[in-house]
């Protein structure tokens, strides 16, 4: 009965601590939360909110033609929080540590092969491929461990003569670039 009760202590101090607009009001129930919790009572309490968060994204709004290993720049910007993303060179620049969560989806050219990757600082991380007869979307989806400061873009690439490297969109975005922070 007596870790019922503690454990329900700890479970509403949790929820109390997690919040910066509430304060413990009993010192006894605090201590105990902190010592179950091992919290720092020193530390600040920082919540991340809708303009704290890093966020972002971008889309092509026309169709562009790139060198292997050129930046994609995405020029249409919806969101950008904390303006981590640059639409004049295509590069997300992490404003905060922390681990983010980077999407990519990309149209090739009607009957073309596209190959496309996701880089952080010089390491690729993942590359997609698409071949059709038609239009194709591929996708890029990766959760990164970023230090501030640290870098991550989509590039161009070709391994063959038949890649064309014609990223396909138009005014209804088929071609985008999200990210955002998932935890500091």
């Amino acid at each position: 009965m007596y870790s019922i009760i503690v454990l329900t202590l700890v479970m509403y101090g949790e929820m109390i601590m997690g919040s910066c607009d509430v304060k413990l009001e009993s010192s006894l129930l605090k201590d105990l939360v902190e010592m179950f919790l091992k919290k720092d009572s020193d530390k600040t309490c920082e919540l991340l909110n809708r303009k704290t968060i890093p966020a972002f994204s971008a889309v092509l709004t026309k169709q562009i033609s790139l060198p292997t290993n050129k930046v994609v720049k995405f020029d249409k910007v919806f969101t950008n929080i904390q303006n981590g993303y640059s639409p004049s060179t295509g590069i997300f620049t992490a404003p905060l540590a922390g681990v983010y969560q980077f999407t990519s989806v990309i149209m090739s050219q009607n009957g073309k092969t596209l190959i496309a990757s996701l880089w952080h600082n010089t390491i690729k991380i993942a590359s997609m491929y698409t071949t059709s007869s038609t239009y194709q979307t591929g996708s890029l989806s990766m959760v990164l461990d970023l230090k501030k400061k640290d870098q991550v873009v989509v590039k161009s690439y070709s391994n063959s003569q038949y890649s064309s490297n014609i990223f396909y969109s138009d005014p209804n975005h088929y071609s985008t670039f999200s990210g955002y922070l998932i935890a500091k």
